[in-house]
């Protein structure tokens, strides 16, 4: 059991260092706001602050992702790769797996465009001056500590969007630092759109795996998926 659970005590050890940044970041907000401007333009190379810390975190777990580590990351967030691939005995036939994803692909449709009006909502309160733009950057820092809420505990696109089963299943789990990172994009600078097109690499590499090889992110083609193969246990059963 302890083997079989090590990703779920990884992500909440990891949860409780998110919340620990988002304090920091917000005691930084209130007694340190200036500290905030190195996000804007070229400041990211003039002086150095607290957010370049946050900057490499954020970077290296991207880099992390993109470089496939497996210790880091569990099957939901590996499943596009020929390796972690078993196929089903019982293969389904093209009309079938055509089917199941034009489902999935239905229910990712409605996620994005649900997020892109989160992203509308936030990009209007800002231009309109009633958020700041230190205030876009906590609701990112937010978002960080939320992406792990939704995999220990409940998660919203789960609940209302995918009804999938758990993480592993997870149509869009690697959309997570796209949805972290995008708000980020009415503040023009190093420091954000760094970190906007990472987040849209990695976006990109997963849709377009998924657009080439459907099979593996189906449980039904995809054994590796199933809850008897599963090694990971995100969902803590």
């Amino acid at each position: 059991m302890k083997n079989k659970s090590k990703f779920r005590k990884s992500y909440i050890r990891r949860l409780i260092f998110r919340i620990v940044i988002f304090i920091i970041m917000i005691g930084i907000y209130i007694f340190y706001p200036n500290t905030f401007k190195v996000a804007k333009g070229l400041n990211f190379i003039k002086e150095f602050s607290p957010l370049h810390i946050i900057w490499l975190i954020w970077m290296i777990d991207m880099i992390l992702q993109l470089c496939k580590v497996p210790k880091y990351w569990p099957l939901g967030s590996q499943k596009y790769l020929k390796h972690r691939y078993i196929p089903n005995i019982k293969e389904l036939d093209k009309k079938t797996i055509k089917l199941h994803m034009k489902e999935m692909t239905k229910s990712s449709t409605s996620v994005a465009i649900f997020w892109l009006f989160v992203i509308a909502l936030i990009s209007t309160l800002y231009l309109t001056h009633l958020i700041s733009y230190q205030v876009v950057i906590l609701i990112s820092v937010a978002f960080y500590v939320c992406d792990i809420i939704c995999v220990v505990g409940w998660c919203p696109f789960k609940t209302f969007f995918m009804h999938n089963k758990c993480c592993t299943t997870c149509r869009i789990f690697n959309w997570d630092h796209a949805m972290m990172f995008t708000p980020l994009i009415v503040i023009p600078g190093i420091w954000t759109y760094s970190l906007v097109i990472m987040s849209l690499i990695i976006l990109i590499v997963w849709e377009v795996a998924c657009a080439i090889y459907p099979e593996r992110f189906m449980e039904k083609t995809n054994c590796a998926l199933q809850c008897h193969n599963c090694k990971d246990r995100l969902c803590g059963k």
